[in-house]
């Protein structure tokens, strides 16, 4: 019997679906194993740490070397050229001053700002030296001396408050006589001080009227028999006009006596004011009279019985009476406006009282002003001392550096401004042209000179947003294609266009770059060049990368750093954002602390 023999062929192991099962449960397992092993594991962080040394900030540019025979020549600033060191067709080295604007306050300023670069770094060296034993006793002296400040200032108020209660008395009494009106005491004493006044002008004027008779003759007739004949004889008119002076002062004379006499301390105060109005008529009569007198001795000529003595005496005399006279008339003036104020008396003393009273509560605020503000000298005084006494916290090492780089940002900038209004020759040539003259007022757009100097330059195109990191006279390194990133060339912005370029809607601005040619490699035109500018550095300060820092919405920005291996947000602040990705933190970090750069979940 014939067997049959069946020949099974086997299929390849790719091509059996049990296998792509087996395979992808196997993959399904290993995915969630690592995902199971992944969630109970901690993150992983990525750190750096906070470094110091010199930051750096750059500006790049590419464009091509150029020929150039004569450079424009202009201020940065405005103002008067006062003075022109260099003439056409002399020649220049490169940074030399060609003409230069009024410096006075410009030099001011740099020396301000190096006084006060000076004086911050000396506080800071003294922060940082500690305090000597000199030094803390003068606190202790200073301490000692506010507290005495303190109690002077409490004793002299203690008697400023004295005094103003004193017045507030004074103003009550004053007020309490015044109560009353035309019936208060004080009016009736400013009214019995106005009697007694008019007493002693009533004298004033009959002696006034005695003496003039005794020169006149007029009612005592042998009064001037040795003289009457040379009385005036230099002018008679005077004489005759003394005497119609005389009948008139005698007559309100004795208008004045009439009513005086019959004055007593019960008379009406109408009456008294009407005797103070005759008086003054009278008084003022009187010293037409005395006046007229006068000229008539000084028209008089001392002859015969007369001598020059004699005349002397008269004269003094007369100018005895005529000071009296006016005084009683300046006496009337006075009392009067005494006897007025006297009447008004109650609402100015009314006043008097309420200004003591709001002197009083005013002083009374004061005081304890003063006393707190005194305390708080103390206190300042008290705190200078501890801390002069402890070493210096790490917050104070890190304010006094800021205000050192403060200072120094300022001196920079006092520096800048000053070389603004200077000229100075960017390459070696030659003076082509003075267009300025001393005392000419120019813009930073007047060309002020020309430089005639063959040389090189590249103008590049910069975008605006690294336009205002550029100034004229900035340094600049340069590599040309030609001979590698070995080789660097030296150059210096010698002009920044004010027009713009806009290529593909992006805003350019050209500048210009001067190249020093001291270099011993040819330069031909037209060679490829990459311009570095280096327009800011900071040295010795602390750095991290910019993508550590985070922004907050109120524009505060801070780091994430690991403490106890939590993830904490520190508060920074930063400055000068530098060449690779690098940014000044001025406070809020130390260096080597480390920073998070990434995490990895």
């Amino acid at each position: 019997m014939e067997s049959e023999v069946i020949n099974i062929k086997n299929k390849k192991w790719y091509k059996n679906k049990k296998f792509y099962i087996i395979l992808g449960i196997f993959f399904i397992g290993l995915i969630i194993y690592n995902l199971i092993n992944k969630a109970n594991q901690d993150p992983q962080y990525e750190t750096v740490k906070v470094m110091k040394g010199t930051l750096i900030q750059t500006v790049d540019a590419t464009g091509n070397v150029e020929s150039a025979d004569e450079l424009d020549l202009r201020f940065e600033t405005v103002g008067k050229i006062t003075k022109i060191y260099k003439k056409v067709n002399d020649e220049v080295k490169a940074g030399e001053i060609i003409m230069s604007l009024d410096l006075t306050e410009l030099g001011a300023r740099v020396s301000q700002a190096q006084a006060g670069l000076s004086r911050s770094q000396a506080n800071l060296d003294k922060l940082l030296a500690g305090q000597t034993d000199q030094y803390l006793i003068s606190l202790e002296s200073k301490l000692d001396q506010a507290a005495a400040s303190y109690e002077q200032v409490k004793a002299q108020y203690d008697n400023y408050l004295n005094e103003a209660e004193s017045v507030v008395k004074t103003a009550e009494v004053n007020l309490n006589l015044a109560e009353g009106g035309e019936d208060s005491q004080i009016v009736k004493d400013a009214y019995n001080s106005t009697i007694a006044l008019l007493n002693t002008v009533q004298y004033v004027l009959g002696n006034g009227l005695t003496e003039s008779d005794n020169i006149l003759g007029i009612d005592n007739t042998l009064a001037n028999d040795e003289f009457e004949d040379v009385l005036a004889a230099l002018d008679s008119s005077k004489l005759n006009q003394a005497e119609s002076r005389y009948y008139t002062a005698k007559s309100t004379k004795y208008d004045a006596d009439e009513i005086i006499n019959q004055l007593t301390v019960d008379s009406s105060h109408e009456k008294v004011d009407w005797a103070l109005v005759v008086s003054k008529d009278a008084l003022f009569d009187m010293k037409n009279l005395l006046f007229t007198v006068s000229e008539v001795l000084d028209n008089t000529m001392p002859i015969g019985n007369l001598t020059q003595s004699g005349l002397t005496v008269l004269k003094n005399n007369i100018q005895n009476v005529r000071g009296s006279v006016s005084l009683q008339y300046s006496n009337l003036i006075n009392q009067e406006q005494l006897v007025n104020n006297a009447k008004n008396s109650f609402s100015t003393y009314k006043i008097a009282y309420d200004k003591a009273v709001a002197n009083l509560e005013n002083l009374k605020i004061k005081r304890e002003a003063d006393l707190a503000a005194a305390q708080a000298i103390v206190d300042q005084a008290q705190a200078s001392y501890t801390d002069a006494k402890n070493p210096p916290r790490i917050e104070d090492v890190l304010s006094y550096q800021a205000v050192v780089k403060e200072s120094e940002a300022n001196l920079i900038q006092a520096q800048a401004n000053y070389n603004k209004a200077l000229v100075r020759a960017y390459v070696d040539g030659v003076i082509g042209k003075i267009n300025g003259k001393v005392g000419q007022y120019v813009t930073s757009q007047d060309v002020v000179a020309k430089l005639i100097s063959p040389h090189f330059e590249i103008k590049v195109d910069i975008p605006e947003t690294d336009i205002v990191k550029i100034s004229l006279h900035n340094t600049a390194t340069i590599k040309l294609d030609a001979y590698g990133d070995e080789i660097n060339f030296t150059g210096i912005v010698s002009e920044i266009e004010k027009g713009e370029t806009v290529i593909q809607d992006v805003t350019y601005y050209k500048v210009t770059v001067s190249l020093n040619e001291l270099s011993e490699k040819e330069i031909l035109n037209g060679m490829t060049a990459d311009v570095i500018f280096f327009t800011a550095e900071e040295k010795d300060v602390i750095y991290i990368p910019l993508r550590t820092v985070f922004n907050r919405n109120d524009g505060s920005k801070y780091v994430r750093v690991l403490e106890d291996g939590k993830v904490k947000e520190k508060e920074i602040i930063t400055g000068l954002r530098g060449d690779g990705g690098l940014i000044e933190v001025k406070s809020g970090l130390n260096e080597g602390q480390e920073v998070i750069l990434s995490v990895n979940e």
